[in-house]
C-alpha cells in the first residue's frame, strides 16, 4: 500500500480572475477528486491538498504534504499554473529527495518534453486521461518495475526523457468511483462556484462526459481527445442523488464541453430527475446546434435553469477562420428557443482572433447586446499549448508564450491590426455595455427576489464587475495624463 498526496498548487484568486476574483470559483478539482477515488478503492492512503480552492501558501501546502508522509505526490497543473507546481516539487525533493513527484493535467499532456527538460523537479509525466496511468505507475513503484512498461508517461532515465506509448482511453467511464468529495475538509459550504453561475448554495460541478469530437482552433483536447465518451444517465443519476443525500448538494453545473450532444441520454437524465422528483437545480454548456424547443422545455420541467454557448464570435468570417462550425443564424436560433423555454443563456465570447479589426469587435458587441443573452463571458484569445492556435498564431499576430502569461487575463495574442490596448479597450468596453443596461439589471434584480440565498455571492460578483470595468477607465486616463506631460 503506498501512500500518496494529489496536489492542486497554490494560485490566487486574484492570480485566476484578477480584478474579478471577488466573483471567482473556489470550487476544488474535479480531476483530483477522481484521481484519489481510483487510488482509494485500490487500497493506497489518499490525500488531497487543494491549495488553489483553500488559498494556502506554499508553506502550508509543503506542510500538509510532508506531514502525510507520501511515497508519492502527484500534481494537476493547467499552463498557467505549470510553474506554481514546480515551484512546490522542488521544495519537496530539497525537504524529502525520495518522494516520487508526478505531474499530470493538461499542460503536461500537450507539451510534456518541453515541460519535462525545463522543471527537473517532476519525475515522471502522466500523459492525457491519468486514473489508470495513475494506478500503473504507483503498481511499478512498488514492486520496483521498470517505468518503459508503463504505458501513457513520460519519465527521466539517467540524463534521457523516455515516453511510452500512449495509454488507451477508458471506454467505459461507468467503471470509475465516484469523486472522493469526503477527502476534502469543509465540503461543500467551505467551496463556491464562480458568482454568476449558481443559483442555489451548496453548489458543485461535475462532468458527465468526456471528449470533444470540434475542430476549433482555440481549443486543447490532448487530455480526453476527439473522441466523445458518456456516462451512462443511471450512472448520473446516482451520482446525484449521493451528492444531493449525503451532503446536501443543491445545484449542479455541468462542467463538459457538449452535454447536450446524446440525445438519448440527455432525454432519460431529465425525465428520471422529474419521475422521481429529484428537485436540484441545474445548468449545462450547450452548442447552439445541438438545441431543439422540445428538448429545452423537457431540461427547464428537469431543473436546468441556465445554458451556457460558445458563441466566441458575432463576425461570421472569424467563426469560419476558427472552424467553430456554428452558423450565426444557429446561435441566434438557439438563444431565442432557450429564452422562449424559460431557461436563461450565458454567451462565451473570444477577443482577439486572427484577422480580427475594430469593426469586427464592435459587431461582437453588438450581436450580444441585441439578442437573447442575459450573460456573458468575455476573454481575449490564449493560445493554449496543443491548440491550432498555439502552432499558427506567429502567422497572424504577435503570441508572447509565457506559460504563466496564459492565464486568460494577460493579452498574450495581438492579432496585426490591433493592440494590446485595444483589445484591453473594447473586452472593458463589451463588459460595461453588456451589463450595465436596465433589462440586464433587471434580470439580476429578479433572480436575487427569487433567489435570495445567493444574494452574497451576486453582491459580491457586481462589485468586482464594477471595480473592473471603471477601475480600467481610471487607469486609461492615468495613461491618457502621463503621455501628455512627458510629449
Amino acid at each position: 500500500m503506498a501512500s500518496i498526496v494529489l496536489v492542486n498548487p497554490p494560485m490566487s484568486l486574484e492570480e485566476r480572475y484578477g480584478r474579478l476574483s471577488g466573483a471567482g470559483s473556489t470550487l476544488p478539482s474535479i480531476g483530483l477528486l477522481g484521481l484519489a477515488a481510483v487510488a482509494r478503492k485500490a487500497g493506497h492512503r489518499v490525500k488531497i491538498v487543494e491549495a488553489a480552492a483553500c488559498n494556502l501558501s506554499y508553506e502550508e501546502s509543503l506542510q500538509q504534504i510532508l506531514n502525510f508522509k507520501p511515497d508519492i505526490v502527484g500534481f494537476t497543473a493547467v499552463t498557467s499554473s505549470i510553474y506554481k507546481a514546480a515551484k512546490l516539487s522542488k521544495m519537496i525533493k530539497e525537504r524529502s529527495p525520495e518522494i516520487k513527484v508526478i505531474i499530470g493535467g493538461p499542460h503536461i499532456t500537450a507539451v510534456p518534453e518541453e515541460t519535462m527538460s525545463r522543471f527537473p523537479e517532476f519525475d515522471i509525466a502522466s500523459i492525457g486521461e491519468g486514473e489508470e496511468v495513475l494506478q500503473n505507475i504507483i503498481s511499478c513503484l512498488e514492486n520496483n518495475g521498470q517505468l518503459k512498461n508503463v504505458q501513457g508517461i513520460l519519465f527521466r532515465e539517467n540524463s534521457d526523457l523516455v515516453k511510452t506509448k500512449p495509454h488507451p482511453l477508458i471506454q467505459n467511464l461507468d467503471e470509475l468511483p465516484f469523486p472522493a468529495w469526503d477527502l476534502i475538509d469543509n465540503f461543500p459550504w467551505g467551496f463556491k462556484p464562480a458568482a454568476f453561475k449558481c443559483k442555489r448554495l451548496p453548489a458543485t460541478y461535475i462532468i458527465s462526459a468526456r471528449g470533444c469530437p470540434h475542430l476549433c482552433i482555440f481549443c486543447d483536447t490532448s487530455v480526453f481527445s476527439r473522441q466523445y465518451r458518456a456516462f451512462s444517465a443511471e450512472y448520473m443519476i446516482e451520482m446525484i442523488k449521493v451528492l444531493k443525500t449525503d451532503y446536501g448538494i443543491r445545484e449542479i453545473l455541468f462542467e463538459d464541453d457538449t452535454f447536450i450532444i446524446f440525445k438519448k441520454r440527455l432525454i432519460q437524465l431529465c425525465e428520471t430527475l422529474i419521475k422521481e422528483k429529484i428537485k436540484i437545480s441545474w445548468s449545462c454548456n450547450g452548442r447552439a446546434s445541438s438545441v431543439k424547443p422540445d428538448i429545452l422545455k423537457l431540461m427547464k420541467k428537469a431543473g436546468c435553469w441556465q445554458i451556457s454557448y460558445g458563441i466566441e464570435s458575432g463576425d461570421p468570417e472569424i467563426l469560419e477562420f476558427s472552424r467553430k462550425r456554428t452558423k450565426i443564424e444557429q446561435m441566434t436560433q438557439a438563444l431565442e428557443w432557450t429564452h422562449k423555454a424559460g431557461i436563461l443563456t450565458k454567451g462565451f465570447f473570444i477577443l482577439g482572433f486572427p484577422n480580427e479589426t475594430e469593426d469586427t469587435l464592435k459587431r461582437t458587441i453588438d450581436y450580444a447586446k441585441n439578442n437573447f443573452l442575459d450573460d456573458v463571458s468575455v476573454s481575449k484569445m490564449t493560445p493554449f499549448p496543443g491548440s491550432e492556435m498555439y502552432r499558427i498564431g506567429e502567422k497572424y499576430g504577435y503570441i508572447n508564450k509565457d506559460w504563466e502569461k496564459m492565464n486568460l487575463l494577460d493579452a498574450v495574442f495581438i492579432p496585426f491590426k490591433l493592440s494590446k490596448e485595444k483589445l484591453d479597450m473594447y473586452q472593458n468596453k463589451f463588459l460595461k455595455e453588456f451589463y450595465l443596461r436596465p433589462v440586464i439589471i433587471k434580470t439580476y434584480i429578479l433572480r436575487l427576489i427569487k433567489n435570495p440565498g445567493n444574494i452574497k455571492g451576486i453582491l459580491a460578483g457586481f462589485k468586482a464587475f464594477l471595480n473592473t470595468v471603471f477601475s480600467f477607465r481610471i487607469e486609461t486616463q492615468k495613461i491618457s495624463w502621463l503621455k501628455k506631460d512627458y510629449s
